[in-house]
């Protein structure tokens, strides 16, 4: 069992933070954003496992599923549901049978969405039998099989960012991905707030349902922002909509796409109704996933005075980071601390292009 002190903690933070800054040595100023020390992940993902005609919950430890019944990392909200929930799962046969996974997603506003996951078709008799576990305990289930999602409640809970003295709000999705440290992602928001220097209008890759590109629309004249995934593009819609922003222009395209689009090596059809020269792009913000930034992308940055970065692959960032440098300079860096206890480390850098002598 992880020691979830605080004195534990700090311990291993200030590891993270002697390596982060071992690595770039040579930049003046590093940022470094602390967790908290527990209650701090707002989703949860757990297999099932039987043990004696019981269900458990269980995690995979050196290949081995290994069941657990608590989890202190996990929002106070997820936590107070994990054994009131498996209780009476087992004592349900309809919602218990087939059962392979448990998914908790929760808000700082205390809203939770709890997806059980199946090898069986869903039926009207597994909804009914839900429905009554959700009035029971307050909460929205989601069912899932193949093929099939079944909705009892919501499928999203509202989540509350906070940026200098405003805020915004999101509604974060069942299967779309969303930041599961909202302490930190209000750091990430805020580092981004305080240190870019707005001008023209800006370019977002990989802006999923949103959670940046909100913050953006507050500071740029227009946000162009793509996403490859059609559930995240359905939710950026929602999330534009509660927020009433008219300067956010999206398409459902991947990185690579939008860049042969912005530099007109490509036409598409899902950015039709987006007229390019309208924008003055000077300014990308990237956020891609764990593997980092494909080549093509890092060659096309010499046509942005200003990046924004952040990344969840520390190793890509660093081979990333030290490829631009060949074109941009290091304005900011940040380390932060997204999954304490463990190596994982997100990054954020604002570079500015060299100036051509």
């Amino acid at each position: 069992m992880i020691d979830l002190s605080k004195e534990k903690y700090e311990i291993l933070f200030e590891k993270k933070k002697d390596h982060f800054s071992n690595i770039f040595n040579d930049a003046t100023i590093i940022d470094f954003f602390s967790s908290p020390f527990r209650a701090y992940r707002h989703r949860a993902e757990f297999g099932v496992i039987e043990v004696n005609k019981k269900l458990f919950y269980s995690m995979t430890v050196d290949g081995k599923k290994q069941k657990i019944h608590s989890f202190p990392m996990a929002s106070e909200k997820i936590q107070s549901l994990m054994e009131p929930l498996i209780s009476k799962i087992n004592k349900n046969l309809v919602i218990s049978e087939k059962l392979f996974q448990i998914e908790f997603q929760s808000s700082r506003a205390e809203e939770i969405m709890i997806t059980l996951i199946y090898h069986k078709f869903i039926d009207e008799y597994w909804e009914y039998h839900a429905s009554e576990i959700a009035s029971e305990l307050g909460i929205s289930i989601i069912g899932r099989s193949k093929n099939q999602k079944v909705i009892i409640g919501k499928d999203f809970v509202k989540e509350t960012y906070n940026f200098s003295k405003e805020r915004y709000e999101l509604n974060q999705f069942e299967q779309c991905f969303s930041q599961t440290n909202p302490f930190i992602c209000d750091d990430m928001i805020n580092w981004v707030y305080d240190n870019c220097s707005p001008s023209n209008d800006i370019m977002e890759l990989h802006c999923g349902q949103g959670t940046f590109t909100i913050l953006l629309s507050n500071l740029y004249r227009k946000v162009l922002a793509t996403e490859n995934s059609r559930p995240s593009i359905y939710a950026l819609k929602e999330n534009i909509k509660i927020n009433n922003k008219e300067n956010i222009y999206f398409g459902r395209l991947s990185g690579k796409e939008t860049i042969e689009a912005f530099t007109k090596k490509r036409t598409f059809r899902r950015l039709k109704d987006i007229d390019l020269e309208e924008f003055n792009l000077d300014t990308i913000f990237l956020d891609p996933p764990r593997e980092g930034l494909d080549q093509f992308t890092k060659d096309a940055l010499i046509n942005f005075d200003n990046v924004i970065y952040l990344s969840c692959g520390f190793e890509s960032f660093k081979n990333d980071i030290q490829d631009l440098e060949n074109t941009h300079e290091i304005e900011k860096l940040a380390m932060f601390d997204q999954f304490p206890y463990t190596d994982h480390i997100e990054s954020g850098a604002i570079l500015k292009k060299i100036a051509q002598k």
